[in-house]
Parts: structure tokens; sequence; C-alpha cells
């Protein structure tokens, strides 16, 4: 019986490893720039092809970086709150995590094609590098303070946004989150890709919990 409970341990821990962990690199297509505008350009999700044929959705995390479909690259991967580095600094940061928690909160959302657009310039303006500073909010991606919204359609649903993550972001959960930060590959004469962030599908997370809930299950029956 410990030897049964043994190997389903093992098995719920590797279906967490892969559920969570990231792969060093991918090679990514980018497919179209989504079926959302908001103020004369695209917001995420966008739609991607990855090497080996898998379709991913990703939201990118830096405005000015522009990519051109079909282009192709490579990119690092990692989760939030790892030691590795992005385009904006180390995965570990303040930056990084309310990014993180307003991915998470725009794939919660997709149906709201306006909470979609506030989330996404929300994201932008977290990395903006213009004079208000890096993580500044009321920035907006020219770098005007106290105007968020550059030319977006709903200044009060950014800055609701922006205002939301920072208060909420030291509670979240960001070990399923991937930041896709570009490496290598893209067209002589294009500037650097985008950066672009992903959440797992929800189906995913489920497989883990009724894995990790069977698990339970299974060593409470043992103890009678």
């Amino acid at each position: 019986m410990r030897l049964g409970l043994r190997a389903l341990a093992i098995a719920v821990v590797l279906l967490a490893t892969a559920a969570t962990a990231s792969a060093d690199s991918v090679t990514l297509t980018i497919n179209n720039g989504g079926n959302i505008t908001d103020g004369g350009v695209y917001v995420g999700p966008y739609n991607f092809t990855t090497s080996t044929g898998q379709s991913l959705q990703l939201i990118c995390d830096s405005f000015s970086n522009d990519v051109y479909p079909p282009e192709t690259w490579t990119a690092t991967t990692a989760t939030v709150g790892s030691n590795a580095t992005g385009l904006n600094g180390s995965l570990n940061s303040t930056g990084y995590a309310e990014v993180a928690w307003l991915a998470q909160k725009m794939f919660a959302n997709l149906s709201n094609t306006q909470v979609v657009a506030d989330i996404q310039w929300a994201i932008w303006d977290i990395f903006d590098a213009g004079p208000c500073g890096t993580g500044v909010s009321n920035c907006d991606k020219y770098g005007t303070p106290s105007n968020p919204t550059g030319n977006a359609a709903d200044p009060l649903g950014i800055n609701g946004w922006l205002t939301a993550a920072q208060n909420n972001y030291a509670s979240g959960n960001y070990s399923n989150v991937t930041i896709y930060t570009p490496s290598s590959g893209w067209p002589a004469g294009d500037g650097t890709p985008q950066e672009y962030i992903g959440v797992p599908e929800p189906g995913v997370v489920l497989l883990l919990g009724t894995g990790l809930a069977a698990l339970i299950l299974f060593r409470r029956r043992l103890a009678f």
C-alpha cells in the first residue's frame, strides 16, 4: 500500500511540474494581433503557434516593440517570481507580479472587450519607459503624467485596474504565469519583438487540482 501511495504521489508531482514549469526556450510565430482594438491598436491576447504546433494565446507587456505576422523568433521562458530576467528586469519584481495579476484577470474576462482593453493598457503602463519612470501609475505610453490612456478609450477603467493591481498583487499566486522573453531569430532590421505573458488553460489547472484531490482522498482511505 505504501508503494502505491508513493507512486501516486510521484505522478501528481510530475503533473504539477508539467502544468507550472517552463521550458528553457520556445520558437514562436505570431498568427494575428488579436480580435480587439482600442485606441487604434490591437490589444491582447494575441494568437501564436510554436514550432511543435501548439497554439498559444499571449499578452504583450511592452507597447513600443512591434511585431508583424507571421514573424517568428525564439523566446526564453520562465515563471513570474523566479530569479530569471526579462526585458523589464527580474521576474521576481513587483512590476512583473502586477503584470501577472492583471494577465490572470484578463483571461478571466475575455468576454468583456472593454475590460480586456483596459487591462492591456494598464499592463503597458506598468513598464512604461517614459519620463514618468518604470512602474509609475497615471503615466501613459508616451510618458505623460496624469494621462494613462494616450489614445485609449477608457482612462478611468485603466486607472482602476492599475490601482487594483498595486493593491492586490501581493496576495496572488503566479507560479503558473510564464514570461516569454525574445532572445534570437527575429528578422534582420526589425526591432526586438515584444515580451509576452502566458497563463495556462483552465483545463490544465483543473486537471492538476483533480490529481491533488485524488491523492488526498486516497490517503484518507488508507487511514481507515
